[in-house]
C-alpha cells in the first residue's frame, strides 16, 4: 500500500468546501419567495417583430443592423435605390440601397427576369426610385445582405 500524501486531506477539504459552497448557492437562487410562491422560469425562443396586422415589418434600407436580425425571415424593406448594377455573365440584377458593399440589396435573378418584363418593369426602371422590397432577408456570407426578388408583386413602387 502506498502511504498517504500530506496533500490529499487538503484537497479532499478543498473539495468538500466547494461541494458544500454550490450547494448553499444553489438553495439560495431556488428558494421560494417570501410569503409566496416561487415561479419556474423558462427560455422561450426569440420571436421576430410582426407588425399589428400579422405582415411582415417595415424597415428602412438604411437600418442594416435592424435588417440583419431579420435574416432568415420575412420583412418588407423600404428605400431609394441607388444604383442598379448588372452582371452580364449571369444576366442578374442588383438593386443597391447604397454605395457601400455592406448596403442591403434585392436581387433579381435571370429565371426571373422574363417575368418583370412581362409584367412591363425592368429591373434598370427602378434606378433613383423610392421601392418598397417585401420576401425573405438572406445574410449571404460573400455578398451580404439581400432579398432575392422572384415576382414583380414583390417590389412596390412608392414615389
Amino acid at each position: 500500500m502506498r502511504p498517504v500524501s500530506s496533500r490529499t486531506p487538503l484537497w479532499l477539504l478543498g473539495a468538500f468546501l466547494a461541494g458544500l459552497f454550490t450547494h448553499l448557492l444553489y438553495q439560495r437562487w431556488t428558494a421560494p419567495f417570501p410569503g409566496g410562491q416561487a415561479y419556474p422560469v423558462a427560455l422561450a425562443p426569440w420571436e421576430r417583430p410582426i407588425s399589428q396586422k400579422g405582415e411582415a415589418p417595415l424597415l428602412e434600407a438604411r437600418e442594416v443592423e435592424k435588417i440583419r436580425k431579420l435574416a432568415g425571415g420575412r420583412a418588407r424593406v423600404r428605400g431609394r435605390v441607388y444604383r442598379v448594377g448588372h452582371s452580364s455573365k449571369s444576366d442578374t440584377y442588383f438593386l443597391n440601397f447604397g454605395p457601400s458593399p455592406s448596403s442591403f440589396t434585392g436581387v433579381i435573378f435571370s429565371s426571373s427576369l422574363a417575368l418583370f418584363e412581362k409584367k412591363g418593369s425592368h429591373p434598370k426602371s427602378y434606378e433613383g426610385r423610392e421601392v418598397e422590397l417585401a420576401g425573405e432577408i438572406k445574410d449571404h456570407p460573400k455578398y451580404g445582405l439581400e432579398m432575392i426578388l422572384e415576382d414583380p408583386a414583390q417590389v412596390k413602387i412608392v414615389d
